[in-house]
């Protein structure tokens, strides 16, 4: 009696178990897993340090409304949130940044150079100065 006949199906029947096994614990981890932690409701952003001199950091949007960050070409959502955080809300701050400012807000944000290599000051700068007219 030759036993390869059976190895085929056999397989398939095991990496169909096994995909059926991945869908389940999947959709068990969706269901059950952690859940999100709620949104963070409005707060005013952390007070810049005295290291931060000359960054133009608020602790809330001048008017009560921030610009739309995500004008900037590299900027989304979540970093609009995240710059938010740390104390931009406009253009005009972004704009103002000189190298040292550049290199504390890389290291701040952990941005390795993100800054310069999407040019947000110059892209700020057009910004404002469009804005101007």
């Amino acid at each position: 009696m030759n036993p390869t006949p059976h190895i085929i199906p056999s397989a398939l029947l095991l990496l169909a178990a096994f995909l059926i096994g991945c869908v389940i614990g999947y959709l068990l981890k969706r269901m059950l897993g952690p859940k999100q932690a709620p949104a963070k409701t409005a707060e005013p952003a952390a007070v810049p340090d005295a290291n931060d001199a000359g960054l133009g950091l608020l602790s809330a949007p001048l008017e009560g409304r921030p610009d739309d960050l995500k004008k900037i070409k590299g900027v989304g959502p979540k970093l609009e949130a995240v710059l938010h955080e740390n104390g931009i809300y406009h253009f005009h701050q972004i704009a103002a940044w000189d190298e040292h400012a550049i290199a504390v807000m890389n290291d701040r944000l952990s941005f390795r150079g993100r800054i310069e290599r999407e040019r947000w000051v110059s892209q700020a700068q057009a910004i404002v100065r469009d804005e101007a007219h």
